[in-house]
């Protein structure tokens, strides 16, 4: 059964309400990159929360009312009853979507999210709306905890906002439903632990920032850039040598700065708290 709303007007209706009930709001405007951009980075809306950027990938359900939907007639999962929600998964003969997502949180761990609603009417969306609870009225699910796709076919995801689970089909495996609640606790904690990005997190947020806004042309010989400036700092480092990490770090940071310089006309600077 359709729930009425569009997966337009959630992302929206998210977006403004997270950010309105955000103790600490985000540095800059929500990110929200085209179709085309889509494909090549998987996520609907990036917020640049201070020390923790979060991404999100909306995904509007369809209400299972009978108890003939396949996962109450399977009997494998444990404690879900109608109604509950259901998403389904970009087919990955499709879409790169999922994989792009998981190698994502790779870079960011637990700051990317499938969001889903689990409000039932277009009546309980306007009025959680108007609240400024949509986004708590919504559950979350990490791409890595889903796991990369097994095969081509469909993958949906039921779930209940009463339940800390959801069930990943078509063959039921339990994966964690993360609730409203239960993500603003876990930014909390990482804002509090993360005061200060350490340089290595720097460096990779100043590669990507930077490349996202450089000419398609110096995107495709950044890795001639690369390998060039490796070259030059091994061999200038003969004589002392440093620690391999942060060598590497010096080199994606003169990287950007080549970047920067020659493909957008600028030059930044990065200071390191002692």
């Amino acid at each position: 059964m359709k729930i009425g709303y569009t997966e337009f007007s959630f992302g929206y209706a998210f977006t403004e309400n997270l950010i309105r009930s955000s103790a600490t709001p985000p540095v800059g405007a929500p990110q929200f990159p085209n179709l085309v951009q889509e494909a090549q980075l998987g996520f609907d809306i990036k917020l640049n929360f201070p020390a923790m950027p979060l991404f999100f990938q909306f995904k509007l359900p369809e209400l299972m009312k009978r108890d003939s939907a396949f996962e109450i007639a399977c009997g494998q999962c444990s404690g879900l009853t109608t109604p509950f929600f259901r998403i389904g998964l970009m087919r990955r003969d499709i879409s790169k979507q999922h994989a792009l997502l998981i190698d994502l949180e790779k870079k960011y761990p637990a700051n990317v999210y499938y969001a889903t609603p689990a409000l039932e009417t277009v009546a309980a969306f306007d009025q959680a709306y108007n609240a400024a609870k949509v986004a708590a009225r919504s559950v979350f699910f990490s791409p890595r905890e889903i796991g990369l796709l097994p095969d081509d076919k469909l993958h949906t995801i039921a779930y209940d906002d009463t339940l800390p689970v959801g069930f990943f089909c078509s063959q039921p495996r339990k994966v964690k439903a993360l609730s409203f609640e239960g993500l603003s606790d876990l930014i909390s904690h990482r804002l509090k632990a993360k005061a200060a990005p350490d340089i290595q997190q720097v460096a990779t947020r100043v590669n990507e920032d930077i490349l996202s806004l450089a000419p398609l042309s110096m995107r495709r010989t950044v890795g001639a850039i690369r390998e060039r400036t490796r070259s030059r700092r091994l061999a200038g480092e003969a004589a002392t040598p440093k620690p391999p990490e942060m060598a590497e770090v010096e080199i994606e940071l003169l990287v950007a700065r080549e970047v920067a310089r020659v493909g957008l006309g600028v030059d930044f600077v990065v200071a390191q708290p002692a």
